[in-house]
């Protein structure tokens, strides 16, 4: 019995589709959880902050900051474990990647999309009757709601195409891979940082990021960090076996 996947004569582009329906049996994962332990989250801030006299306090919480950590490991994760199992069904490397990344796009859209829609909620109803502040963290930096949405949206793909990085690092060197490029990364943040302290630029670069249009630092920095870690993720795939 053959499908799709095992078919070398089938089109390219169903065989990315349906390398992106197998990709769909982490939908439990990718959506259930995540929403869950967000709820989870959210549900017990609200319920503290409740109990704290009307006006009395306003508090910024990180807990939507979980969801975009949440999307990296995922697609390590997808990466790690769909890619050899594909590859041994006749899909070339090409087209898993081209079909990975689409999934990721779809991921980032859904969730920033989401994430967007309460934050306005979040803004419309004072914090959810309490003042809290979890959707809305980037509402006051963005200016305005397009780019408050492309942010997130841009946020959600930078995370999972690096972690899609991570993964095919690790498909490619294991261990010794990953803990070379934290190190890696490491000692690089730790040279800017220096540099930058050394030679006093830390003014100037404050004063230059807070200028800058929020398009290119809240939208364009992220997709291009994202393009970079697909970049990298397609050159390593190139050279990795199953």
């Amino acid at each position: 019995m053959t499908t799709a996947l095992d078919t070398p004569a089938a089109p390219a582009r169903d065989r990315i589709v349906s390398v992106m329906r197998v990709h769909t049996h982490y939908r439990t994962l990718a959506f259930a959880w995540p929403l869950g332990i967000l709820a989870v989250i959210v549900g017990i801030t609200w319920a503290v902050l409740s109990l704290v006299p009307d006006g009395s306090m306003s508090i910024k919480t990180g807990g939507a900051t979980f969801v975009f950590i949440f999307g990296l490991t995922l697609f390590a994760q997808i990466l790690t474990q769909v890619f050899p199992f594909t590859l041994g069904l006749g899909v070339t490397r090409r087209e898993f990647f081209a079909a990975t990344v689409a999934v990721a796009v779809v991921h980032a859209l859904i969730f920033g999309i989401g994430l967007f829609a309460l934050s306005l909620v979040e803004s419309a109803t004072d914090g959810f009757g309490v003042r809290m502040q979890t959707f809305s963290l980037a509402t006051p930096l963005a200016g305005s709601a397009a780019i408050e949405l492309f942010f997130l949206i841009a946020a959600f793909l930078m995370c999972n195409l690096i972690g899609m990085l991570a993964g095919a690092i690790y498909v490619r060197w294991r261990v010794t891979g990953i803990w070379t490029a934290v190190l890696a990364e490491a000692v690089l943040i730790g040279a800017v940082i220096f540099v930058v302290t050394w030679q006093g630029w830390w003014g100037a670069v404050i004063e230059t990021v807070a200028d800058a249009p929020r398009l290119l630092t809240m939208v364009l920095l992220p997709l291009l960090v994202a393009s970079a870690a697909g970049l990298g993720t397609r050159v390593i795939l190139r050279r990795t076996t199953a």
